[in-house]
């Protein structure tokens, strides 16, 4: 598991620089990889345009809404409702 920093990328950096998570996954696989994600916006933005199994490295008292916005139950205006989780049993 490579552990990528969010420097650079979502953190102190404007526009953030979405291509660089997007090479990342290209070359490595999304498996492989963990995302920093600082704060609510980027979370959101990488389930959003990953999924809701996308990896990622949050603060402990951001746990509860990362995981409620996985399974669909929180979200922004633009996300409320728009991602579902329905895992296989057993899995």
């Amino acid at each position: 598991m490579v552990m990528v920093e969010s420097e650079g990328i979502t953190e102190n950096t404007d526009p953030w620089r979405i291509d660089v998570p997007a090479q990342f996954i290209d070359e490595l696989g999304m498996e492989k990889l963990m995302f920093e994600a600082a704060d609510p916006a980027v979370f959101e933005w990488y389930i959003r345009n990953y999924g809701y199994k996308v990896n990622l490295f949050v603060d402990h008292s951001q746990i509860v809404q990362l995981e409620c916005l996985r399974s669909g139950i929180w979200g922004t205006e633009d996300t409320w409702g728009r991602i579902q989780a329905y895992p296989k049993e057993g899995g």
